[in-house]
Formats: C-alpha cells, sequence, structure tokens
C-alpha cells in the first residue's frame, strides 16, 4: 500500500526529486551500511542457515517494490531525451535502468 502511495506522488514530483527518492530506495535495496546491533531470534523460530546476514529482508522488499511502482509510473527516467529543465538525460537513463537490473538481480 505503501509503495502504490508513493507511486502516486512520483507522478507530479519533479525529475530532481525522483531521481532522489530512486536513490533512498537503491540504499534500502542494497543496504551498505552496518547493522550495529541485530535483534535476538525469537524461540518459536527455525534459524535458516541460508539466510542473508546483515540484512534485513522487509527492508530490501520494500525497496525493490518501490522501484517497481517509480518504473511503472515515471518509465520518463529510462527513456532517452531530454529532460524538464532542457538538459539531455540520455546518461542519467542508463544510470537508472542500470540501477533497476542491478536491484533485480540481488533480490
Amino acid at each position: 500500500m505503501v509503495s502504490q502511495t508513493l507511486a502516486s506522488l512520483l507522478l507530479h514530483m519533479p525529475r530532481r526529486s525522483v531521481l532522489h527518492v530512486h536513490s533512498i530506495l537503491l540504499q534500502m535495496i542494497r543496504q551498505d551500511f552496518t547493522l550495529s546491533v541485530k535483534p535476538a531470534p525469537l524461540r518459536s523460530r527455525v534459524p535458516d542457515k541460508n539466510a542473508d546476514k546483515g540484512h534485513v529482508w522487509e527492508v530490501r522488499h520494500a525497496g525493490l517494490l518501490g522501484i517497481k511502482y517509480e518504473v511503472a509510473v515515471r518509465s520518463d527516467l529510462v527513456s532517452a531525451g531530454k529532460s524538464e529543465d532542457g538538459q539531455d538525460s540520455i546518461q542519467d537513463g542508463r544510470e537508472v535502468l542500470r540501477d533497476v537490473v542491478d536491484a533485480a538481480v540481488l533480490g
């Protein structure tokens, strides 16, 4: 539901703001930051030996959903052409597309 709300907001945001949201979503997916304290597992949960250590899957999933809706409603981000301010956006479009593919592979 939050991703759908984000999508409705992204429709009305300027390209610069959308690119900023895009970078935040990528941070959520990649989780390059270090976790200071990892919560102890619940006793009823069976520990998964294949779990990705140091990453919070809910945060990664939320970031992937956000990217999904971002691409769905703002296809202009990955298309070549002129941006709102008249600057060439071919390079930006390629970077965004590369980020989306990398996020999908990571997910």
